[in-house]
């Protein structure tokens, strides 16, 4: 705001920053309405319409009906549950100190510029699905504070069932109740179910492994585990050598999932169960509001089902066993 102290100075304020006094001043943009507060988060409206204009173009691209009431109401519910949990995520980052930081938003749409071949080239092709600049800077933002708060209770959990393994408990039943490779995941290889038994791997194989789980495996003893868990590309692993011979590695492995890259379509169920607990912690605690007219999904008054989790919590501790 420019503050009137005397017509010289004006003239020279004008001169240098309006180019000469007939300039009119940038008109104020009135800030979005919110439509929904999340503990000390807000959800606006401008985000709202953000991700049903996008969701609704790609519909319609699909062969859907443009207006059909049922449609729209279905998907405005469904955009503002998303909504929701994505700012529950967003309040834990805050308090973790995991936020995404506008620069740091700003840093990945350039390098997706960089790949379409200029920035107008990545908004033709965002604007061909539906998409825009906005919406795109509404998914970095919520895959990066998700991908920061799930690796932060990953590495946690992980902790915990070190502990249950301190215990003497068996190695192949603890993975069978808490791995995260289900087979259900884009890189899961689905060995939960076999007490995490990844067979026989040579030293050709362990060679297409992270190179952190290949030197954790050949740096074990016989039936020995990491009491450690490693960090690699699929998350946290905890790794038992069983046998050694000339052939290969025997080894079995225990998987919290935390993803490099991170694919929100693979969260693991324990991860989803902790934000359906929080999000029932916040409506009993009336921290969660809605003032959106005509839109469901308001978790509090209408919750949707709960999941059950495939991998409980490992506060469960299973019976103490030796051996894998």
């Amino acid at each position: 705001m420019f503050q009137r102290r005397a017509a010289g100075a004006i003239v020279a304020l004008c001169a240098l920053i309006l180019a000469s006094c007939g300039s009119s001043p940038p008109a104020l943009v009135a800030p979005s309405p919110v439509i929904a507060r999340v503990a000390s988060q807000t959800v606006t409206l401008a985000q709202f319409d953000t991700r049903y204009h996008s969701a609704l173009i790609t519909l319609v691209q699909g062969g859907a009906p443009p207006n059909d009431p049922a449609q729209t109401t279905a998907l405005r519910a469904t955009i503002l549950r998303s909504l929701i949990v994505d700012t529950v995520i967003r309040e834990e980052a805050v308090k973790l100190g995991l936020e995404a930081t506008p620069a740091e938003i700003q840093a990945e749409i350039a390098i997706d510029a960089q790949q379409a071949g200029g920035m107008s080239a990545l908004q033709t092709e965002l604007a061909g699905v539906g998409g825009s600049i906005a919406q795109l800077e509404d998914e970095i933002r919520a895959s990066l504070n998700e991908q920061r708060v799930e690796n932060y209770y990953a590495q946690a959990r992980a902790a915990l069932i070190e502990k249950i393994l301190a215990t003497g408990a068996n190695f192949a039943t603890t993975a069978r109740s808490f791995s995260d490779d289900t087979g259900t995941s884009t890189t899961g290889t689905g060995t939960s179910a076999k007490g995490g038994d990844l067979g026989i791997l040579t030293a050709a194989q362990l060679k297409t492994y992270d190179p952190a789980f290949s030197a954790a495996v050949q740096a074990l003893g016989v039936n020995a585990y990491t009491r450690t868990p490693i960090h690699d590309a699929g998350g946290y692993d905890i790794l038992m050598v069983y046998s050694k011979s000339a052939k290969g590695w025997g080894v079995r492995h225990l998987l919290v999932y935390a993803g490099t890259p991170y694919n929100v379509t693979d969260r693991p169920a324990w991860f989803t169960e902790s934000l359906f607990t929080a999000i029932r912690g916040l409506c009993t605690l009336n921290e969660i509001t809605v003032t959106l007219n005509n839109a469901g999904g308001n978790p509090c008054t209408s919750p949707s089902p709960s999941p059950t989790p495939a991998n409980p919590s490992p506060t469960a501790t299973p019976a103490a066993k030796p051996g894998g």
